[in-house]
């Protein structure tokens, strides 16, 4: 029974553990996000989560922008917002 838990967990943690990049969407670096982006993601993520530090970013086809971090306890979080700065969801 234990083996099956162990098992289990592991999938969990390798299969549930943020979101791959699209195959449409585009990898970038931190500092390809606009401005007005970068700043609300960053405004968004101190009041939700204040010590998420951002560690990567996708850009879909859609024109939003995912930008993924992690806190200090590993968990993984993802703010996606406009290049206008208008936040559409975060995670």
């Amino acid at each position: 029974m234990r083996y099956r838990l162990l098992i289990a967990s592991a999938l969990f943690a390798v299969i549930g553990c943020g979101r791959a990049p699209a195959k449409n969407d585009q990898v970038l670096t931190l500092d390809q996000v606009p401005e007005p982006a970068m700043k609300a993601a960053l405004e968004a993520a101190k009041k939700n989560f204040p010590d998420l530090k951002f560690h990567s970013v996708s850009l879909r086809s859609n024109g939003v922008y995912e930008i993924s971090g992690k806190t200090k306890n590993g968990k993984i979080h993802d703010v996606e917002v406009k290049a206008d700065g208008e936040i559409v969801e975060i995670e």
